[in-house]
């Protein structure tokens, strides 16, 4: 038997992400206060970052009253090109 349909509060999954996206960059900026994790994994440090823009870009996107112009404005071409193409 299937469970009833529970409504979602768009909003709020927006709010969470935000939080999850500043958790996110805080974790970032304390990896960052120590040079040598730093120079070791900057290149894991830049995908904490891109993470953090993305939760923060799907935040604003479900706050968006038209979702295509929100998608055409994104500024994160690889999230918009994931959002746009079905098969991924």
């Amino acid at each position: 038997m299937s469970q009833p349909f529970v409504p979602i509060d768009i909003g709020r999954v927006a709010q969470v992400l935000d939080l999850l996206g500043e958790e996110i960059e805080e974790l970032g900026q304390e990896l960052c206060s120590d040079h040598e994790m730093v120079t070791r994994h900057m290149t894991h440090l830049q995908a904490i970052d891109r993470i953090a823009q993305h939760q923060h870009a799907l935040a604003d996107l479900l706050r968006a009253e038209c979702m295509t112009s929100a998608v055409q404005a994104l500024g994160l071409e690889d999230l918009a090109a994931r959002l746009r193409d079905h098969r991924n």
